[in-house]
C-alpha cells in the first residue's frame, strides 16, 4: 500500500458539501388546504436539517466466556430535527401551529388521522453545479416536537430560529449520480 499524496487526494472528484442542499416537501399534511407554505417559502427558510440515521441492534452472544456479536435489527433513529429561520410574516410559526392542531386540537382534544397529519419529506444533497446527487425521503413525517425558536430579550441581536422535531415511519436513501 502506497502513502497518500496531494496529488491522490486533487485526483479525486469535487467533495459532498454540507450547504449545498434543498429541503422539499413532496406531500404535506392536510394544512397544505389551510393556507399552508409552500414547499419552496419552507426550502428558502430551512436554515438547517438532520439526515436520518440507521442503527443495527447487535445481537451478543457469549458461550463460555466467548464473547461474539452478529447484526440484529436495522432501524431507523425515526427523528430528525429542522431549523428554521423566521420571518415577520410568521409563516414557520403559523405552519408550526397549524399542523400541531391537526395533530391534536387542545381547545377540543380531538385530532386527524395520521393519513391526514402526516407528510413526505425529501432532503437532497447537491453538487456544485446545484444538481441532485443524492436524496433521503422520509415517508410518515409528522410534527412530534418544536421548539419557537429563542427567548425575547433585549440584550442580544439574533432572529427567532424555531426547530421542527418530525417523526418518521422509515428513510430511504438514493444516490442519483455515480
Amino acid at each position: 500500500m502506497t502513502r497518500v499524496n496531494i496529488d491522490n487526494v486533487r485526483s479525486l472528484p469535487d467533495f459532498a458539501t454540507t450547504f449545498r442542499w434543498n429541503f422539499i416537501m413532496a406531500q404535506a399534511p392536510l394544512i397544505g388546504a389551510a393556507g399552508f407554505p409552500l414547499s419552496a417559502d419552507l426550502d428558502l427558510r430551512c436554515e438547517s436539517a438532520e439526515l436520518p440515521k440507521a442503527t443495527n441492534q447487535k445481537i451478543e452472544i457469549n458461550i463460555r466466556g466467548h464473547k461474539v456479536f452478529q447484526p440484529g435489527i436495522t432501524n431507523f433513529t425515526n427523528t430528525i430535527s429542522l431549523t428554521f429561520a423566521e420571518t415577520v410574516d410568521n409563516r414557520i410559526s403559523i405552519f408550526l401551529k397549524a399542523w400541531r392542531e391537526l395533530i391534536w386540537s387542545f381547545k377540543s382534544g380531538s385530532s386527524f388521522s395520521k393519513s391526514d397529519v402526516e407528510a413526505t419529506i425529501i432532503l437532497q444533497r447537491l453538487n456544485s453545479q446545484d444538481e441532485p446527487i443524492f436524496n433521503y425521503t422520509l415517508y410518515g413525517c409528522f410534527l412530534e416536537d418544536e421548539e419557537a425558536g429563542g427567548t425575547l430579550d433585549g440584550a442580544s441581536s439574533d432572529i427567532l430560529r424555531p426547530v421542527a422535531v418530525l417523526s418518521y415511519d422509515y428513510a430511504q436513501d438514493t444516490p442519483l449520480a455515480i
